[in-house]
């Protein structure tokens, strides 16, 4: 995207023919609501229907929350909805991790909810006990904690079970996961 005026950029895609066709009927659909089919308005309209949706898969975003409910899960990784809310409205959205100098990341892209406290080292999914970091910042605080050995052979088995699951051979030995190149953290920070 390109900065052309406050509040006004240009944007140059190209898209496949699927997209198109169903950029076309979306614009067929909208004709009596935007006679124009502006393709920044049909865009702009698209965008504010799929956010929801996204948020609702993201962090449990709903306009009617049970509050209190807790899901049951034996999986101590599980981090129920209300828990996933909070803790997304309380961390803005991005990464918690602050440096050393005091900067916090800016990352907003690529955020986990994160235990501050290891579950292996008891750990609860509490709105006190979960944070948003971003996947560099959780992997790096993860080899502080255990070692970059150790979490280099879990991601290594993570990766031949996501593998095995799609039915493909995994990645090379010792490859850094998607995203995690050890401590190569985003730009921003």
């Amino acid at each position: 995207m390109k900065p052309l005026a406050p509040q006004r950029y240009a944007l140059q895609v190209t898209i496949d023919q699927e997209t198109h066709d169903a950029l076309c009927y979306a614009q067929e659909l909208l004709s009596h609501e935007l006679p124009s089919g502006d393709v920044a308005h049909v865009l702009a309209m698209a965008l504010q229907a799929l956010i929801p949706q996204l948020e609702r898969r993201k962090f449990a975003a709903t306009n009617q929350p049970r509050p209190g409910h807790r899901g049951s899960s034996a999986n101590p990784r599980y981090i129920p909805a209300d828990v996933q809310r909070a803790v997304w409205r309380r961390d803005g959205g991005q990464c918690t991790f602050v440096s050393e100098t005091g900067h916090r990341c800016e990352a907003r892209r690529f955020v986990e909810f994160d235990h501050a406290l290891e579950v292996a080292r008891g750990g609860e999914a509490t709105v006190e006990g979960i944070r948003l970091r971003c996947r560099a910042h959780n992997q790096y605080a993860a080899e502080q904690t255990f070692g970059a050995e150790f979490m280099r052979h879990k991601r290594q088995a993570a990766a031949e079970a996501r593998a095995a699951a799609k039915g493909r051979p995994a990645g090379r030995a010792g490859a850094p996961a998607r995203g995690s190149e050890g401590a190569g953290l985003p730009a921003a920070c």
